[in-house]
């Protein structure tokens, strides 16, 4: 490939106005949830991640490569944009792009800082059912988490520990498809089985159909709030003053129900600022802190209980 338009592969095509349908199109499914509804498509950007959902047999529909008009020469085209140049059918896209620099930064907004020789892709969304009852044993939810970042870092953490399904409380968390959510999770929310539920009480019904115990992550009880059902899986006791650094996770709120470690646990995270509401008389699940720090962030919060949980559940 030499410095020349004409030179590029031919199954390229040139975009090089911001007005352009297809450049349109790009920018309203990463600004737009419901034209990406629409559309049941996302953009994904960064050559490992596309190579990565390309594996997991997941199809590209557009393929667009950062690239100036007329470079001086090849060696002022840099990976990843070289690699993909250099291997024009490799992704089996239906549609190849070129851009320039200005022009993806338009596409993919200046908080994703892309390169000058970025690659990004349009990405069916694949599908993402609930798996049967019988194949799952524990489910992660999410509720009132408003940060795109929060959401896609509890994703790719819960992926990463064996937490691959949950539920995602509509009409306060953000959109899983963000492409501040997607770039977090390294798109993992694309290969993230889920379903959406509207309200509490739905979330409840869905939970007992899949024989699922609620377990809400709260800060842990302290002073005249300290009730005394307040328990450790670890300890195997009622309180006993023990709630240190490192104790574990402490389990409280139980009511009338029967002090253990339930065997389907569904993890339910808010965000501090909202907290849980219309789940007063379910589990609560703490992790003891340090003194002088009263919470912690939920993506931190939330990957912290879910390996504290994959532990307890296993030697149980």
């Amino acid at each position: 490939m030499t410095s020349t338009l004409r030179q590029f592969p031919p199954i390229f095509k040139r975009l090089d106005s911001s007005k352009n349908k297809f450049v349109q199109h790009f920018i309203r499914l990463r600004e737009n949830k419901q034209y990406r509804t629409e559309q049941n498509a996302v953009v994904v950007q960064g050559l490992k991640t596309i190579h990565e959902l390309r594996q997991d047999g997941v199809p590209i529909h557009s393929l667009a490569v950062t690239a100036e008009k007329q470079p001086p020469s090849e060696s002022m085209i840099h990976t990843p944009t070289l690699q993909v140049l250099q291997n024009p059918n490799a992704f089996g896209a239906k549609h190849n792009y070129l851009v320039d620099h200005s022009l993806t930064r338009r596409i993919l907004g200046t908080a994703s800082r892309p390169g000058r020789h970025e690659v990004f892709a349009e990405i069916p969304i694949p599908p993402h059912s609930l798996p049967p009852k019988e194949d799952i044993d524990r489910l992660v939810v999410f509720n009132h988490i408003m940060d795109p970042g929060n959401l896609g870092n509890l994703v790719r953490t819960g992926k990463a520990l064996g937490w691959g399904s949950g539920v995602v409380v509509t009409g306060g968390t953000c959109d899983l498809y963000n492409d501040k959510t997607i770039r977090a999770s390294r798109a993992l929310t694309l290969r993230w089985n889920f379903q959406e539920v509207d309200s509490i009480s739905g979330l409840m019904a869905l939970l007992t159909s899949y024989d699922m115990t609620p377990l809400v992550a709260d800060m842990m009880p302290v002073g005249d709030k300290v009730g005394d059902d307040l328990w450790s899986p670890m300890m195997g006791d009622t309180y006993t003053g023990g709630q240190t650094v490192g104790s574990g996770p402490w389990l409280w709120n139980f009511g009338n129900k029967e002090r253990k470690l339930p065997k389907r646990p569904a993890l339910i995270l808010s965000s501090e600022h909202c907290g849980v509401q219309g789940l007063e008389d379910q589990i609560r699940i703490s992790v003891p802190m340090a003194p002088g720090v009263e919470s912690l962030n939920v993506a931190s919060a939330g990957g912290l209980l879910m390996n504290e949980l994959n532990r307890l559940i296993k030697y149980s």
